[in-house]
């Protein structure tokens, strides 16, 4: 699994444009068997800053989807951002769910 996070730092006033912006994106990434997910969230203590993650399955989907027209809108939110927006990739390994949470609270 691959994992892009986006932080756009929008200027005043600019915040809900940049959401609304990404929230387009809801509705083909659910047609989209390779995206796992999105998210858009808005961090309340630091002035609106937008966190954008995607989850995809593979990284041939993840170099399509940075090709696509659709990332098209991915840049025209981080256009909005005051300062240089933060792009991260992670390449995930492995995964664990509340059976990690468990193992690591009853290990000595």
């Amino acid at each position: 699994m691959y994992i892009s996070m986006v932080r756009i730092y929008p200027s005043p006033g600019c915040t809900q444009a940049v959401v609304n912006i990404l929230n387009t994106l809801k509705g083909p990434f659910a047609a989209n068997a390779n995206c796992l997910g999105c998210l858009i969230t808005v961090e309340a203590e630091e002035n609106g800053v937008v966190c954008y993650t995607e989850q995809w399955r593979t990284r041939d989907a993840l170099d399509r989807h940075l090709r696509s027209l659709l990332f098209n809108r991915v840049l025209e939110a981080m256009e909005c951002s005051r300062q240089q927006p933060e792009v991260d990739f992670y390449e995930v390994t492995g995964v664990g769910g509340l059976e990690l949470v468990a193992h690591a609270r009853n290990t000595h």
